[in-house]
């Protein structure tokens, strides 16, 4: 037996009672009950398997999600620079996999470049305006970046070098993926700290 607690008790009781001085409802005609929608109180039906003739007609299959089509100005250096951000902005925020998303073809994997960046208790990265360029069917776009931190032991560092950032020029045959930007490398150096 379930037990109504008395507070909610106390709140239904007077409109029970007051439900019981209602004159009498008629009851509805049977033209009435042809308009009410199902009681949704009720247990749900069995759903009939569908016939063989049905089955030849389910709707067709949704082809895989595409990314949306890159503007003009992604192509170009405000797309480099997007990337570019979303990895110094997630080492930063030691969100490594987000930052090790942002390579096109990384040279370790995922735990090992996290490791790797680990050691850095702090980061912080600077990446000023770059240059773009164009060579073999690709664009590039080079800026400098500069870290700096306290290492995991409490000494400071800092880190200086080009972030290579890399996107196949629009040609026939490349995929999206190749036709989006991708940091191809990072070659930083450490740099004494005075």
């Amino acid at each position: 037996m379930r037990l109504i607690p008395p507070a909610v008790l106390a709140l239904t009781l007077p409109l029970a009672l007051a439900a019981c001085d209602q004159p009498d409802i008629p009851s509805p005609q049977a033209s009435d009950t042809a308009t009410l929608p199902d009681d949704p109180m009720t247990a749900p039906q069995a759903v009939p398997s569908p016939t063989p003739e049905q089955e030849t007609h389910a709707a067709p299959e949704l082809p895989p999600p595409t990314l949306p089509p890159m503007t003009q100005a992604e192509k170009g250096e405000k797309g480099a620079r997007a990337v570019l951000l979303t990895w110094a902005r997630a080492l930063e925020n030691r969100r490594f996999d987000e930052a090790w998303a942002q390579f096109r073809y990384p040279q370790s994997n995922r735990a090992a470049f996290a490791q790797w960046w680990s050691r850095y208790r702090t980061i912080t990265v600077a990446v000023p305006g770059g240059a773009m360029d164009a060579g073999a069917g690709s664009l590039y776009y080079t800026a400098p970046a500069v870290l700096t931190g306290v290492r995991q032991n409490g000494s400071r560092y800092r880190l200086e070098g080009d972030v290579v950032l890399r996107r196949v020029n629009d040609v026939d045959g490349a995929t999206p993926d190749q036709l989006r930007w991708g940091i191809e490398s990072a070659d930083l150096k450490d740099v004494a700290v005075e």
